[in-house]
């Protein structure tokens, strides 16, 4: 049985059931210190598409009411160089997801000269708007070379991708720098990659500390709203396959950091919302 099909067996025999989410933070912030050197200077983000979908897709109980779903991605400003926080997709594969909803071409030039600037890129899991900025690149090879990527994702881009032109060849793959780890991994000063199977079997969600001691928790895919996390209820989108037991596990610790973390600010993938006001905030600028 394979990693996907095993996450698909869960999610059938999950239910309502919920896996308690073990993150440590104290863990996290240890970690953070271990690789020397200067610590990122700030985060930045960038929305280059959206999806417009009703909010009883996005979380359990809601109504008819059209949310704004931006498709996005993060860097990481060091003081010699970027890492990049996933890599966003291209035109043709946001269209592939519907046609007709929001591209914005102009930011996607920005994500494409952040991918070529960076000294760095981590993508969180296999699924499309997070890796088709690497994967659908003319210079796939040159940007794959400098792409961490855990060993699960590889495998899943190349045996389930999560669109079928996103295909992982054997060839390709070789390039990325493959990943494996148990629950914790340092990548660069101030940042950890952590482990969050649930949405997708493969996700890992992001842990930052600023040279400000400003945190970051991205919880990627966990949530798509902080709506899920604040009222600890998932999506209720019948095409999203997820262990619905370790998500909710996920939401409810995610809770509990934001409800008594003050310092600590959470990152959502796909609210709007909260994009708009850490931009005001000053909390997250615009990619370089």
């Amino acid at each position: 049985m394979t990693v996907l099909e095993a996450t698909q067996t869960d999610s059938l025999n999950a239910a309502t059931a919920e896996t308690p989410f073990t993150a440590d933070l104290s863990v996290l912030r240890q970690m953070a210190g271990v690789i020397p050197g200067a610590l990122p200077a700030a985060i930045n983000g960038v929305r280059f598409a959206a999806s417009i979908r009703s909010r009883k897709f996005v979380i359990e109980g809601g109504d008819e009411t059209s949310v704004t779903m931006p498709r996005t991605a993060f860097q990481l400003v060091y003081p010699d160089g970027t890492v990049m926080l996933d890599a966003g997709m291209d035109k043709a594969t946001h269209d592939s997801f519907g046609e007709g909803e929001p591209f914005y071409p102009d930011e996607f030039v920005k994500l494409q000269r952040a991918l070529n600037a960076a000294q760095l890129i981590v993508l969180t899991h296999y699924h499309a708007d997070h890796v088709a900025g690497v994967l659908q690149a003319s210079n796939i090879a040159e940007l794959a070379c400098k792409t961490i990527a855990t060993r699960a994702t590889l495998d899943l881009m190349m045996s389930h991708p999560h669109r079928p032109h996103l295909r992982l060849s054997a060839e390709n793959a070789r390039h990325f720098i493959a990943l494996d780890y148990d629950a914790y991994y340092p990548v660069a000063p101030g940042l950890v990659l952590f482990k969050a199977a649930g949405h997708s079997p493969d996700m890992q969600m992001v842990y930052v500390r600023l040279q400000s001691g400003r945190e970051i928790l991205h919880s990627v895919d966990a949530a798509w709203n902080m709506d899920n996390i604040r009222q600890v209820k998932g999506k209720a989108a019948p095409w999203v396959n997820e262990n619905v037991s370790a998500v909710i596990g996920q939401l409810r610790w995610l809770k509990h950091v934001d409800d008594t973390e003050k310092n600590v600010t959470v990152l959502v993938t796909h609210d709007d919302d909260l994009f708009e006001r850490l931009s005001r905030e000053n909390v997250v600028g615009g990619v370089q």
